[in-house]
């Protein structure tokens, strides 16, 4: 591909059109754009942690993602691998590691490379050593004579670190997103439970309310099964963004114990509704719905609607 944008070209947009970009979105676009400063045929962008040195995010451009399956399973034969953990930020070619004649003869090349058309290759990585987060950007070459040259490798030195700043900065507008949650703490979270963005607020909750030995991390793993959970006297709500989620906090409150089909009857109410119209609404029959108000009431040891309205907005001011 034939360069379009200077580095100067591609930082300024980097910045201006970062916020416009949905977080999910966000690597894949940036991919795409650098690609219009430095020559690739494919790419890859991972991050995970330090301590487990597993990737826990995973992009990538015109290369099939089960490379990064591959990384992980040839890792200790990868002497580009140490290079990079020891030169963190710097920009390094296979070829300043081991020799062209070394490299396509080895089992790294034949198991890892060359499966997927790889020939040349130019590495860097980022540790965040704050929050244990690292952040792998390749980028992959299928013609063997196309080599990488010293002015790329200096290129994708300058822009790695306005890469990682612009997504850091994006990652924090995304905390505040969602305005039915925009009350509360929030982080961004991987599967692992590991934070790429979070909130003080959040971490002095946790701090105060649960005992966590690892404070890089969210004391369980996430996934797609549940959007709302609670931890002892927390309330938890997540959204999944592409790799990672968006995971908010607040204190719990009576109304948390109530099934997802009561707190729909609880909004019915809150809003004047009639059981007619609350059934109309959730396709349940009036009775279905007297019943279900019973056992609310139950639950929350109340026995009018007055008193769940007045319960159910100091649970909103508490959130």
């Amino acid at each position: 591909m034939n360069q379009k944008l200077s580095a100067d070209q591609f930082i300024s947009l980097l910045y201006c059109q970062a916020s416009s970009i949905p977080v999910e979105q966000f690597p894949q676009w940036a991919l795409d754009l650098l690609q219009q400063v430095i020559s690739f045929d494919g790419a890859i962008w991972g991050t995970g942690h330090i301590r487990t040195q597993q990737f826990h995010t995973q992009t990538t451009l015109d290369v099939s993602p089960e490379i990064f399956l591959k990384l992980k399973e040839h890792v200790d034969i990868n002497p580009i691998f140490s290079s990079l953990i020891h030169n963190t930020g710097e920009a390094i070619d296979m070829s300043d590691v081991l020799s062209d004649k070394s490299f396509y003869q080895s089992e790294i090349y034949k198991q890892c490379f060359q499966p997927f058309g790889i020939e040349r290759i130019l590495s860097s990585i980022h540790t965040n050593e704050r929050s244990g987060i690292f952040t792998l950007l390749t980028l992959y070459r299928y013609d063997r004579s196309q080599c990488f040259t010293n002015e790329e490798k200096e290129t994708q030195n300058r822009l790695l670190y306005h890469l990682l700043s612009a997504f850091s900065h994006r990652q924090f507008l995304a905390l505040n997103e969602n305005k039915e949650i925009n009350n509360m703490a929030s982080a961004l979270c991987d599967g692992a439970g590991v934070y790429h963005a979070v909130e003080e607020r959040f971490l002095n909750l946790l701090d105060t309310n649960l005992s966590n030995e690892t404070p890089q991390q969210f004391p369980r793993r996430l996934n797609n099964e549940e959007q709302e959970f609670s931890i002892d006297k927390l309330h938890f709500t997540q959204e999944k963004l592409g790799d990672l989620y968006r995971l908010s906090v607040r204190n719990k409150t009576k109304l948390d114990d109530l099934t997802k089909r009561e707190k729909e009857v609880v909004a019915g109410i809150c809003q004047g509704k009639t059981f007619k119209h609350i059934a109309k609404q959730l396709e349940l029959s009036p009775s279905t719905v007297s019943n279900h108000l019973y056992r609310i009431y139950d639950k929350l040891q109340i026995n009018t609607r007055s008193e769940l309205v007045e319960l159910a907005q100091l649970s909103d001011e508490t959130i």
